[in-house]
């Protein structure tokens, strides 16, 4: 039985307190035995929040910033849930992470995209078969699951203000699309000729001006990300004839309006892989958009942090104009 989005929501922010709760009383114990493994030595903020993929950063970008508030001595981890409706679709992911001596970010996210009533249609449009061995029926998810790694290389965004060396963090993310085997006998990334697996890897760096824009304090994150996904992995990989990797720009910028409010834009590239085959039903399909978002998130303590966004995502599987609102929780120890 699939979940809705309210009931994965309901057992994330559960998930998250039974964390809060078990993880408080292992920091007790570890602090009197270990000076405290389990902490939050970083200042507030400097967690990020957590974007769809899983990582630390933005709400589409990641960002050089490793999650949670352990200090380079301590281990620190998240759990988050984020909603986005558009006109058309209904994204959900939910997941955590786990922050190592600020150095080093696991992270692990499952992504759903329900496609509600447009399922019919993108099946006329891929000519597919009625019934039960249509790829995609009506009101059925598509979704992957994502692994991730992320490595801060130098730098250090709060720390060094005297200089613009920006704190820079290497990035892997391994997705697995669970539709291949979509519908009864329906093969739906055979049908689009695309893959079920990819790794996606990105460079970023950001950097944090304490004095920054009238005063306020500023972030600014330039990401390079080498991808060989479809919408972000949910139609698979690669494309008919076509394996390589695209190298596609990334950017998010922040200012702190006060210690607990932040505002801010985001700009992610997507690649172009061509799907179905060359006709027009293919190049439709096939047709993607820079994903675009402008937010504001709030950080009321370490533990707790919420961002809402319009999100524009373009054209997503023939189907223009997908923007919406975007909200996301991310609950940090």
């Amino acid at each position: 039985m699939k979940k809705k989005p309210l009931q994965v929501l309901r057992e994330t922010v559960g998930l998250a307190v039974l964390t809060a709760v078990v993880g408080g009383g292992l920091t007790l114990g570890v602090r009197q035995a270990h000076a405290g493994v389990f902490g939050e030595g970083r200042i507030l903020g400097t967690g990020g929040v957590t974007t769809v993929s899983g990582a630390a950063g933005g709400g589409i970008v990641p960002w050089a910033l490793i999650g949670g508030y352990g200090d380079n001595k301590q281990i620190g981890y998240t759990a988050f849930y984020t909603n986005l409706a558009t006109p058309n679709y209904l994204f959900n992911a939910y997941g955590g992470s786990v922050g190592i001596a600020n150095r080093v970010e696991i992270s692990l996210t499952k992504q759903t995209l329900g496609l509600g009533n447009t399922a019919n249609f993108l099946d006329t449009e891929l000519g597919a078969p009625a019934g039960s061995n249509a790829p995609f029926q009506n009101g059925a998810d598509l979704s992957q699951d994502i692994v991730g790694l992320k490595v801060r290389l130098f730098g250090n965004a709060i720390y060094q203000q005297n200089t613009w060396l920006p704190q820079v963090a290497f990035g892997v993310q391994y997705h697995r699309n669970n539709n291949l085997g979509f519908g009864r006998g329906a093969n739906l990334l055979e049908v689009l000729g695309t893959k079920s697996q990819g790794t996606s890897y990105y460079l970023a760096a950001t950097k944090i001006w304490l004095d920054g824009i009238f005063g306020h304090t500023t972030l600014l994150d330039i990401d390079v990300d080498a991808t060989r996904a479809n919408q972000n992995g949910l139609l698979g990989f690669e494309g008919f004839h076509n394996s390589r990797y695209h190298y596609e720009p990334e950017v998010s910028a922040g200012v702190f309006l006060n210690r607990h409010v932040v505002l801010g834009g985001e700009y992610r590239a997507m690649p172009q892989n061509q799907l179905v085959g060359n006709n027009p039903t293919g190049n439709a399909l096939s047709k993607t958009n820079a994903w675009k978002d402008l937010y504001v998130a709030y950080i009321p303590n370490k533990n707790f942090s919420v961002t809402f966004a319009y999100a524009m995502l373009g054209q997503v599987a023939t189907i223009r104009n997908q923007s919406g609102l975007y909200t996301s929780i991310t609950a940090s120890f």
